[in-house]
């Protein structure tokens, strides 16, 4: 129950995040209502799957799933890492085969957005401190 209560979480941060920069990207400003929250529900899912492969790439380099819990600097720098490592290149791609722009208002850096940026710098610290608070007393 604790891995689907961090995960509803963690989505629902990430979709807050989307729909929060949606206007930063071109033409989502414009579309209909529920055809944007569509796109952002779908980005939010691809959150969770960047999350989960940051995540058990943690628990790779420490040997447990429960390595948020150990406060211990490599799982949480890899944690972070990988995650960045990923949107960079997901950013870039997107980027370059059209699959979404940035609005002349979106802030970059090196040529990618800072929002998609800060979100993967802001919100997974955020994550691994709900994960330690509802792991708090027991096993998973």
């Amino acid at each position: 129950m604790r891995w689907l209560a961090w995960t509803a979480v963690t989505f629902a941060m990430h979709f807050v995040w989307e729909m929060s920069q949606a206007k930063w990207f071109v033409g989502m400003a414009e579309l209909p209502f529920w055809t944007g929250t569509f796109l952002c529900l779908r980005a939010s899912l691809g959150d969770i799957v960047i999350t989960a492969v940051a995540f058990v790439s943690a628990a790779a380099a420490s040997r447990t799933l429960l390595w948020p819990r150990l406060r211990r600097t490599l799982p949480f720098t890899m944690f972070m890492l990988v995650g960045l490592i990923i949107t960079i290149a997901y950013e870039v791609f997107a980027l370059r085969t059209g699959r979404w722009s940035y609005g002349p208002e979106m802030p970059t850096l090196f040529g990618i957005g800072l929002l998609p940026l800060l979100q993967w710098t802001i919100i997974p610290p955020i994550e691994v401190v709900i994960f330690r608070a509802l792991w708090r007393r027991g096993p998973a």
